[in-house]
């Protein structure tokens, strides 16, 4: 075989053993190619699930800066309400606070409410629907206590015992709806038109004896049932 024949052969041999490795070497990079393109999209997904997330967490951290700061606002109108309620209190109970001391008067606080109770025979004479002397000095003085307290409204409610209405007053007052209610009809108009209360602040309604205190057994009992109650309450 000549030369030149022998040096053509190892020259292919030399090319197709280059392109074999090249051709595999090709291939190995188009995977590699393939696999960093792969990581690459599920580093995209990761990413984008991680910006989902931070989004997500700022909506909820921006919720919870709105709910907080509307909290801080109802914490702080609740604690201005408490605090008009005791001041109004103070001054009540400063103006009536023999008949307090009496126990002719009760005040309480219910749920954020100002609750007055005045036993009857204190405002009205057995029988009577017309407020007494005394019962127009203390209501003059409870209506100078609230007068500027343009906050609270005032709800007058009028209580008695199971005991039927008299023969005197049967005509006039049929049975105890009638009557509870004059009574605290009677207070209402004293203290628009005597102690000058805005008549908006101001309501009546009568319980007849359908919401006792303490039982109607004995004197002492209905006593306690036969009451005029004053309710202030928030009217903003």
């Amino acid at each position: 075989m000549s030369k030149n024949r022998l040096f053509y052969i190892a020259c292919f041999v030399c090319l197709l053993f280059l392109s074999c490795v090249s051709k595999g070497k090709y291939l190995e990079l188009e995977t590699d190619l393939q696999n960093t393109q792969q990581s690459l999209e599920q580093e995209k997904k990761s990413l984008a699930d991680l910006q989902g997330r931070y989004n997500n967490l700022e909506n909820v951290s921006r919720d919870l800066d709105l709910k907080l700061k509307k909290e801080k606002v109802v914490v702080k109108e609740k604690a201005k309400v408490i605090s008009d309620l005791e001041d109004t209190k103070k001054k009540i109970e400063e103006g009536l606070k023999e008949q307090i001391a009496n126990q002719q008067i009760k005040i309480e606080e219910i749920e954020g409410k100002l609750k007055l109770t005045f036993i009857d025979k204190i405002l009205f004479n057995s029988g009577s629907t017309k407020i007494n002397e005394k019962g127009k000095e203390i209501l003059l003085t409870f209506a100078e206590s609230i007068r500027e307290d343009r906050d609270h409204n005032i709800l007058v409610e009028g209580h008695t015992d199971d005991v039927g209405v008299g023969p005197a007053l049967k005509s006039k007052f049929p049975s105890n709806w009638e009557l509870s209610t004059a009574r605290s009809s009677a207070v209402v108009r004293f203290l628009q038109e005597d102690g000058s209360i805005e008549p908006e602040r101001l309501s009546a309604i009568g319980f007849s004896y359908f919401k006792p205190v303490a039982p109607n057994d004995d004197e002492e009992g209905r006593s306690q049932n036969r009451r005029i109650e004053i309710i202030l309450t928030r009217s903003k």
